[in-house]
C-alpha cells in the first residue's frame, strides 16, 4: 500500500539466491516444524511489527512465524518468482492490497472464506473488503488503511502574512482546491518572487502515482476503470478525467505544482520549508516529527475537494495485506494467523509498530490517536470518502501506463494524446487477462 513503488531492477544474483532456495511443493518450509507446533514463514519488509505479535502468537497456540526481512522495494519481485515455481517457501503472503486480484488470478492465494466469520469480514470498511475480495470470495485481510491529507507548513504562511482559521474545516465542509490554489499563489509570490528560493505552493506526496494522482479524477467523479473490470475506454478518457488532469497540467505550467521533482523530494521539500502545501497520507505525521518538525511548524486538515463536487470527494485508501499462499502445506495453521494479524490481537500489536492506520473503526483508539492525532481525519475519511484503486489482475501494467501519463502530462504532454496511449496499453493488459 502505501508508495507503492515495485522495481523491475532487482539483482539477477538475489533472484538466483531465491529460486535456489525455494523448490517445488514439499521441498520448502517446515511441514511439521517448531517444539509445541508448526512453523510458519513469511517474507516481509515489516519485521519489527510482526516479530512482536508473532512472539505473542507462538506462547499463546505453540505455533511459531519465521520471519524473513527484506526491503520494501524487493517485496514484489521476490514473492513472484516464489510464487510463479509454485514453491512452498512461505506459507504468509504479505501482498500490497491492489496486488490481490493479479495473485489470484495466477493461483497464488488461498481463500480465507473460512477462516473469518462474516461479521470479522464487516469489521473492516467496504473499501478494504473491495480490495481484498476477487469474485465474492476473500482472499487477502487488511493489515491497515491509509488516507491522504492536506499538510501546511505554518511558519512559510506567517511569513507570507497569510491567516487562516484552519479549525472551520471539516469532513462536510472543506477547503476547495481553487481556493487552496489562490493561497499558494499569493504565498509563493510573497517568499519567492523570482523563484530563486525554489518554494512551491503545492506538492504531491506520492506524485505521478495511481494512489494519488487519480483521486483528481475520482474527486470529479470519474472512475478507475469499468464496472465489469474489463476496460478504461470511456473511463479514464472521460470528461471527468479530462477535467481533472487539465486542471493539473495548467498549473504545473504555472508553477504552482512542481515538474521534474520525484516524491521522495516533494516530502523533503515540504519538511525543508520549501513548500507551503503538501498533499500527504495520514502517517506523513510521524515523518513530519521524525525530520524534526513539531506542531508549531506545521499542521494539517482535510483533503481538498473542487468546488461544484463537494459531494464527490474521494480519498486515497488501502494498504498492505496478508493472505494464504496456495502452496503452503500449513493452510489452517496460516488462515488461523491471518485471522490473528487482521481482526484478532495481531493487528492490536502490530500497527503502531508499522504506522499503518487502523484497519477497523474500533482501532481508532484515544491511544493511537494522541501519538498521531491526523487519524482523526483519517477515521473519518475511511468511513465517508474512501476510494479504493482498481480492482483488476492487470494491476501492475495498469498502475505503470497511468503514472507514465501522469508524469508525461505533467511535463507538458498532449492530454488527448496520453489518455489514448493509456487507454490502449491498459486494454491490451486486460485483454489479455479477459481471455484467460
Amino acid at each position: 500500500m502505501k508508495r507503492q513503488v515495485i522495481s523491475v531492477l532487482m539483482g539477477v544474483s538475489l533472484l538466483a539466491v531465491m529460486v535456489s532456495g525455494c523448490g517445488k511443493k514439499g521441498d520448502g518450509a517446515d511441514d511439521g516444524g517448531s517444539e509445541g507446533g508448526k512453523t510458519l514463514k513469511i517474507l516481509t519488509h515489516y519485521d519489527a511489527a510482526f516479530a512482536e505479535a508473532a512472539k505473542k502468537y507462538e506462547e499463546e497456540t505453540g505455533v511459531k512465524v519465521e520471519i524473513e526481512q527484506t526491503a520494501y522495494e524487493n517485496i514484489g519481485d521476490t514473492l513472484e518468482v516464489v510464487l510463479s515455481s509454485q514453491s512452498d517457501e512461505y506459507d504468509l503472503i504479505m501482498a500490497d492490497g491492489p496486488n490481490t486480484s493479479a495473485y489470484v488470478s495466477r493461483g497464488y492465494l488461498e481463500p480465507l472464506t473460512e477462516y473469518f466469520t462474516e461479521e470479522e469480514k464487516e469489521s473492516f470498511s467496504p473499501e478494504l473488503l473491495k480490495q481484498g475480495t476477487v469474485n465474492d470470495e476473500f482472499y487477502a485481510a487488511p493489515l491497515g488503511d491509509s488516507s491522504t491529507v492536506l499538510y501546511y507548513n505554518k511558519n512559510l504562511l506567517k511569513q507570507a502574512g497569510i491567516e487562516v482559521d484552519w479549525s472551520q474545516y471539516t469532513g462536510e465542509s472543506r477547503i476547495t482546491w481553487e481556493e487552496l490554489v489562490d493561497l499558494a499563489k499569493k504565498a509563493v509570490a510573497e517568499l519567492d518572487p523570482d523563484g530563486s528560493k525554489g518554494i512551491y505552493g503545492i506538492e504531491i506526496g506520492q506524485v505521478s502515482s495511481v494512489y494519488q494522482m487519480n483521486l483528481l479524477a475520482n474527486s470529479m467523479g470519474g472512475k478507475n476503470i469499468s464496472d465489469d473490470g474489463k476496460t478504461v475506454k470511456g473511463v479514464i478518457d472521460s470528461d471527468e478525467w479530462k477535467d481533472a488532469i487539465a486542471w493539473y497540467q495548467g498549473l504545473v505550467e504555472e508553477g504552482v505544482f512542481s515538474k521534474g521533482v520525484s516524491g521522495l523530494e516533494t516530502y523533503n521539500n515540504f519538511y525543508a520549508g520549501k513548500c507551503v502545501f503538501e498533499w500527504m497520507t495520514a502517517d506523513s505525521y510521524t515523518f513530519c516529527l521524525d525530520a524534526d518538525l513539531t506542531e508549531e511548524d506545521f499542521g494539517w486538515t482535510y483533503q481538498p475537494c473542487f468546488e461544484g463536487h463537494e459531494d464527490e470527494v474521494a480519498t486515497g485508501c488501502g494498504n498492505w495485506a496478508l493472505g494464504v499462499s496456495a502452496f503452503s502445506n500449513n493452510k489452517e495453521e496460516a488462515g488461523k494467523f491471518v485471522n490473528y494479524m487482521t481482526y484478532g490481537e495481531g493487528n492490536d500489536i502490530f500497527l503502531p509498530i508499522s504506522g499503518m492506520g487502523p484497519n477497523t473503526s474500533a482501532r481508532y483508539t484515544d491511544e493511537l490517536t494522541e501519538k498521531n492525532p491526523v487519524l482523526e481525519i483519517a477515521k473519518y475519511e475511511a468511513e465517508n470518502t474512501a476510494f479504493v484503486r482498481a480492482v483488476t489482475p492487470a494491476f501492475n501494467e495498469y498502475s505503470a501506463a497511468l503514472s507514465t501519463m501522469w508524469e508525461d502530462i505533467r511535463n507538458g504532454a498532449d492530454i488527448e494524446e496520453a489518455m489514448e496511449s493509456t487507454v490502449e496499453q491498459i486494454d491490451s493488459a486486460l485483454g489479455e487477462y479477459n481471455e484467460s
